[in-house]
Order: structure tokens, then C-alpha cells, then sequence
């Protein structure tokens, strides 16, 4: 489903996407990811990246963070994220707005 939704992403030597989330109207798109490389050899870093359609309906990022202790940790933070950004009532998510932060 997360392909079908944003065929273009491209994928990260640093992450590895776990967990996905789509809401029901599939204006925001959003996952976990745990890092990995020489630097994350001894402990697991999580990181969230929510991504919103722009004028022209493509997916753009308005929100991420990183350096999250546990994937629960992140899948907490990102259901928060996604449900406030729906409670803004915005449908599209201009590119020029920069990241949405709470």
C-alpha cells in the first residue's frame, strides 16, 4: 500500500523502514524506522517522517523527528503527529510552509 501511495521515495543505506501508516483519506502518509550503520552498532535509534500531499497531490515531508529510544517510543509519536496535523483541518500541504512542528 505505502509503495502504490508514493512510488517516487527513494531508499535510505541509513534506515529501514518497520512500520507504515496511512490515514483514511490518504492526504497524510507516515512511517518508523529503525538505523542502522557503523555509528548504531550498539543500540537501536528510531525515527518518524510524516508526509502530506502539496497543490499538485505529490507527497512532500512536514514532519519528522529522530533519536527516539523504541519503536513504541516512535509509533506513539507518530499517531500523535499524524492526529494533529489532521486537527488543523488543512487538506493540502504546501511546500513553502516547511515543516509543520508542534
Amino acid at each position: 500500500m505505502f509503495d502504490q501511495l508514493h512510488p517516487n521515495r527513494t531508499t535510505s543505506w541509513m534506515q529501514e523502514e518497520v512500520e507504515w501508516f496511512v490515514e483514511r483519506s490518504r492526504m497524510l502518509i507516515g512511517y518508523v524506522a529503525r538505523h542502522f550503520g557503523p555509528e548504531h552498532d550498539q543500540a537501536e535509534d528510531w525515527s518518524i517522517v510524516i508526509e502530506g500531499r502539496d497543490e499538485r497531490g505529490e507527497f512532500h515531508v512536514v514532519d519528522s523527528h529522530g533519536h527516539i529510544a523504541t519503536q513504541q517510543d516512535a509509533r506513539t509519536m507518530l499517531e500523535k503527529r499524524m492526529n494533529e496535523l489532521l486537527a488543523t483541518g488543512l487538506k493540502v500541504f504546501p511546500r513553502g510552509l516547511g515543516a509543520l512542528r508542534s
